[in-house]
């Protein structure tokens, strides 16, 4: 048993939603696993609810536990604060050459930097007055899961939801994986339908 649990702490949270989706992993055991790891009940709702979205699966890479936890949270920490400034330029530098990211709202992954920044320049155009708020983050060696609350103005088109200039919130957990200081898997996981209600086009 102790060697089971010794193996789930390297399998990475991408790596279990992929597990759900696919049906190799019952979704209550990724349940029990994320509230172990330090995951927030909100959290651990927001990932559930994105596996319901399928994805074309990608090889995920695996957890380094001797990896240096405070030098992680200080990279995000950076990342963060690049993000809310819309420095884009340190943003591209931080992701890894070809970096997969994977996000509710596609559903296909968005391979190397040019698609990930493409995205995020769309999201800072769309949502120009975003404010993303930390309410939980945890780390396990070179994995960073941070849960978020997202508030913004929906003043510009997002795939499937044209601008409707209305407020919306949304909470989420964003999981990054880094390797020589580079992300190279970042999954953005919420309720994508909970989005849609506040600012898709039948949103009321």
């Amino acid at each position: 048993m102790h060697e089971e649990e010794q193996a789930e702490e390297n399998v990475t949270i991408p790596q279990m939603v992929e597990d759900v989706r696919f049906g190799k992993m019952p979704r209550r055991h990724l349940i029990s696993t994320l509230t172990a790891m330090g995951i927030s009940a909100v959290g651990v709702g927001a990932i559930v609810a994105a596996t319901a979205q399928q994805h074309r699966p990608h090889a995920v890479p695996a957890i380094n536990q001797n990896d240096n936890t405070q030098q992680h949270l200080q990279l995000h920490n950076q990342h963060i604060t690049h993000q809310s400034q819309g420095n884009t330029g340190a943003l591209h530098a931080d992701y890894a050459e070809h970096a997969i990211v994977e996000d509710t709202m596609y559903r296909e992954p968005l391979i190397g930097r040019a698609a990930i920044m493409s995205r995020k320049g769309m999201g800072m155009t769309a949502i120009p007055d975003l404010q993303i708020k930390i309410t939980n983050r945890v780390a396990h060696g070179n994995q960073v899961s941070a849960e978020w609350v997202a508030t913004g103005t929906h003043n510009g088109d997002l795939p499937g939801m044209p601008a409707t200039g209305r407020p919306f919130t949304l909470r989420g957990v964003t999981v990054t994986i880094r390797q020589n200081g580079k992300i190279v898997r970042e999954s953005l996981y919420y309720d994508l339908h909970d989005l849609q209600r506040q600012i898709g086009p039948d949103a009321k």
